[in-house]
């Protein structure tokens, strides 16, 4: 081959080089504008870099200055350190697709704060795996950052954890919005101090704990959490609203003190407890539980100002130390007792209806009730057991109704009656024979003004039924299924009357 041969064969083979680096930068510089990032990395064969502040050892990338950096392509074994002392640090993720095969693929060691951003209409994926190497910090995410963490973006970010956590910080942890699709063999998202979690998608699946926190505060958001023990812990839980749906083997939402509820929708199904801690306050909110055991527990004291609570299937609906309904509906089916009210350090525990409405489908006891009861409002349905074993209403101490409406039906009988001292008036009435569920219930005073009617939803013998238009010295008409049962004349507060 001639000099001037070789000459136009080497100036091909650059013009080639240049002309394929030209595409890669054009390809690169068509997801983002680079002037507007203090720099670029592009994770390919070689890693591509522009600005100032990056180091690169192969395919390890290190962000050791402030500012804001764009990252793209994809790598099978990449990482990016953020070492950037006391300055704050903007990831923007602009399609990247990083597996880091011997620790975090993002890995913070020190930055003021660090912002990652889903850039718009870009998919990425950040994936480590089983043969993590533990390193200095002890990382153990795929996402792991020793600073204050903010996740924000219009585009997706999916995580596959493959040794323990999707994203984890030691700081504080706050997602503002974007979508976030995580699978992690331990925990989901975990912030050892406080996790704020904003209008984002979420969906996590793990087989520990979906999120995790000291204190978790949700705005809003739509989330899917599938976990095999807990969906989400925390010391304490602030929830204002949200769409949820929760699947967990064990728990779904667990506070270590308080937790409370705002506003939402609520889809659950748990093998253990739906909701469990040691208070709980609900003021609004829609809720469909499911449980294998108890649809909520609370060691201390739970309140209810609002929103409709359906327990749909457990052994006990609610478990608490002390209850107060305040408003709201509670519908509960279960196959041992509805509501129990258990000691606490041996103190009796209380119920105290104000308002709301309550329905009660019990296996055993509707009201089990280890303490005292007080009624002023509200109206009240026990479908108690279908089995002599058990009655519809048992209260270890005397109990009161000084308003609202109770309506308590049983096989067994006799329900226990409320202290004479109660303001309002009552019937209790054993019938001769037993009625299927379904069975229309109806009261007309000696006016033929209707006032009660029920439709049972067990099989019941006998019924107690207190309500404020009854009154002492009058005589009411008892109809079963729209036909005249039998008369009564109210001489005391509660007359018990057996057919």
């Amino acid at each position: 081959m001639s000099y001037k041969m070789i000459k136009i064969y080497l100036g091909l083979v650059i013009c080639l080089i240049f002309t394929g680096c030209q595409q890669q930068k054009s390809d690169f510089q068509s997801q983002i504008d680079i002037h507007d990032y203090t720099g670029y990395i592009e994770f390919g064969t070689p890693v591509q870099t522009k600005g100032e502040g990056i180091l690169v050892n192969g395919n390890i990338v290190t962000i050791h200055s402030g500012g804001t950096y764009a990252l793209a392509g994809k790598s099978m074994d990449g990482q990016v350190i953020v070492d950037a002392g006391d300055q704050p640090v903007e990831l923007v993720f602009a399609g990247i697709d990083l597996t880091c095969q011997n620790n975090s693929p993002i890995l913070i060691n020190s930055a003021q704060a660090v912002t990652l951003t889903t850039k718009e209409e870009t998919q990425n994926k950040l994936k480590d795996t089983k043969n993590y190497l533990l390193n200095n910090v002890g990382a153990t995410a795929v996402i792991y950052s020793q600073c204050d963490l903010t996740l924000k973006g219009t585009g997706l970010l999916e995580i596959e954890a493959r040794y323990q956590n999707g994203i984890e910080t030691k700081g504080n942890m706050i997602i503002e919005s974007g979508r976030y699709i995580i699978d992690a063999v331990y925990n989901g998202c975990v912030s050892l101090n406080q996790m704020i979690l904003q209008k984002a998608d979420y969906s996590i699946q793990s087989d520990d704990t979906a999120i995790k926190g000291k204190t978790v505060l949700v705005q809003d958001g739509t989330f899917l959490l599938e976990s095999k023990k807990t969906a989400l812990e925390a010391e304490t839980i602030d929830i204002t609203q949200g769409m949820w749906t929760v699947e967990s083997q064990q728990n779904g939402f667990i506070a270590k003190e308080l937790l409370t509820i705002r506003d939402g929708t609520y889809l659950f199904d748990s093998k253990k407890r739906c909701m469990e801690a040691n208070d709980l306050a609900i003021y609004q909110g829609a809720f469909t539980l499911n449980s294998e055991e108890t649809g909520i527990s609370v060691n201390d004291h739970l309140a209810v100002y609002g929103g409709t609570l359906r327990i749909d299937n457990s052994q006990t609906g609610l478990m608490a130390h002390s209850l107060d309904v305040n408003d709201g509906t509670l519908n509960i089916m279960s196959t041992v007792d509805g509501i129990h009210i258990i000691k606490k350090n041996e103190q009796v525990g209380n119920l105290m209806i104000q308002s709301g409405n309550i329905i009660i489908d019990a296996g055993s006891i509707g009201f089990n009730i280890d303490g005292s009861m007080k009624m002023q409002g509200g109206t009240v349905y026990l479908n108690g057991p279908t089995h002599s074993q058990s009655q519809a209403l048992v209260c270890t101490q005397a109990y009161e109704i000084n308003g609202g409406i109770l309506c308590a039906l049983d096989l067994s009988g006799p329900i226990q009656l409320p202290i004479k001292e109660s303001e309002q008036a009552g019937l209790l009435v054993t019938l001769g024979k037993s009625f299927a569920a379904g069975t229309s219930i109806m009261i007309k005073d000696s006016n033929d003004h209707n006032i009660f009617e029920y439709t049972s939803l067990k099989s019941f013998q006998t019924m107690m039924i207190s309500t404020i238009k009854l009154s002492l010295e009058d005589t009411y008409s008892i109809y079963i299924n729209n036909q005249l049962y039998g008369e009564i004349t109210l001489y005391t507060a509660y007359s018990p009357i057996r057919y």
